[in-house]
Parts: C-alpha cells; sequence; structure tokens
C-alpha cells in the first residue's frame, strides 16, 4: 500500500518540526554561558513556536473548510502518525551534539548551524512531495518551502551583519 499524506496531515508534520526545532533551541540555548549565543537560541525558539502555532491554525482552518482530518490506517503505521516523520526531519539530533558539532562558542556558527537546519528542511519536504496526495497538499508543501527559503534569508542577513 502507497502512503500519501493529505494537507491535514503535511501541516501535522510540519507543527512537529517546528515543535520539535523550539524544543530543541530552549535545550540548546541552556548548554552556552555567552548570553547574546543563548539569547539568538531563544529567539530561534520563540520563532520556531510562533511558526508552530501558525501551522496549527492553517490546519484547524483548512478542516473546517474541507471536513478533512488525518487518515487512520491500522495497516499503515506511518499514515496513521503522521508525526512519526517529522521524526525523520532536521531536529532528530540530540540538542547536546550541537554544542559539541561547534567546538566552540561563537554567534555566527551558530547562525550557520541555523541555516543549515532550514536549508535540510528545505531536503526534506521536497522529498515529502513525493508523498503528497494531490495538487492541494504540494501547494501546502510549497508553501512551507517558501517560508524555509524566507527563513534562510533573514538568517544569513543576520550573520552578514556580524
Amino acid at each position: 500500500m502507497e502512503t500519501k499524506f493529505n494537507v491535514f496531515e503535511i501541516l501535522q508534520i510540519a507543527e512537529k518540526i517546528e515543535h520539535n526545532g523550539a524544543k530543541f533551541y530552549l535545550k540548546t540555548a541552556e548548554l552556552f554561558d555567552d548570553m547574546e549565543i543563548r539569547d539568538t537560541c531563544y529567539k530561534l525558539a520563540t520563532w520556531k513556536a510562533r511558526h508552530e502555532k501558525i501551522l496549527a491554525q492553517r490546519r484547524k482552518r483548512f478542516s473546517e473548510q474541507t471536513g478533512e482530518f488525518g487518515t487512520f490506517d491500522p495497516n499503515n503505521y506511518v499514515l496513521s502518525n503522521p508525526h512519526v516523520m517529522a521524526g525523520l526531519a532536521v531536529f532528530a539530533t540530540k540538542p547536546g551534539s550541537f554544542k559539541e558539532s561547534l567546538g566552540h562558542d561563537n554567534i555566527k556558527e551558530v547562525l550557520k548551524d541555523a541555516i543549515r537546519r532550514s536549508k535540510e528542511a528545505i531536503y526534506f519536504y521536497r522529498g515529502l512531495k513525493d508523498f503528497a496526495r494531490d495538487p492541494a497538499s504540494e501547494e501546502t508543501i510549497d508553501k512551507i518551502i517558501k517560508e524555509e527559503n524566507r527563513h534562510i534569508r533573514i538568517l544569513t542577513e543576520e550573520l552578514q551583519q556580524r
């Protein structure tokens, strides 16, 4: 059986990715003594949490307008639990690994890592398009990718100002 996600499920996946991102940045902030780095991580966590809320509102509006919800298929665990897909995405790493991979406390490296993670999210969403059920699902993914590209532009501008 082929797994295809509808708009509702894609938004659920995106919400969970943003939730994981917010949690990641909150935990990462605790790893640094430098207040500028901590504040940047808190800012990124807030940004992710706000985006999660926007996606949840979008999903709610979609359901209200269409009457469509998630799919329950006891024979297809992934389809019945779209949040599982989110676990495969960008914030699946442990927060502690973030500081270890940087090797030093540097705000530029934090911003570069945030840009990298946004790019990874775009790769994930592009792959998710192969599992989109219909054109509306593909359009939803395109909107999410557009938002991630906007995040990259903002983070890149912030990095260039440093």
